[in-house]
C-alpha cells in the first residue's frame, strides 16, 4: 500500500541510479541500475512502511558499490 504523499518508487529509483553514477563514473550506469534495483526488491519485500525504501536503498546500493571498487 503506497503512502499519501510518497514519491513515485521508479521516479526515486532513477534519481538514485543518477546520484550513484555520477559518485562512481567509473562503474557503468546498467550496472549501478542493477544494483539499485536489487536492493530496492530485497528491502521492500515484506515491508509494512515504505517512507525510508529509498534512503535505505542508496545506502545499501552506496555501500555494495564501495565493495564492488575496493575489491577491484
Amino acid at each position: 500500500m503506497a503512502e499519501l504523499g510518497a514519491p513515485d518508487p521508479r521516479s526515486s529509483m532513477d534519481q538514485i541510479v543518477r546520484e550513484l553514477a555520477a559518485d562512481f563514473d567509473n562503474t557503468p550506469v546498467d550496472t549501478i541500475e542493477q544494483l539499485v534495483l536489487g536492493s530496492f526488491g530485497e528491502l521492500s519485500e515484506g515491508a509494512r512502511i515504505e517512507t525510508f525504501l529509498p534512503v535505505l536503498t542508496k545506502r545499501v546500493a552506496r555501500e555494495r558499490l564501495r565493495r564492488q571498487t575496493s575489491a577491484a
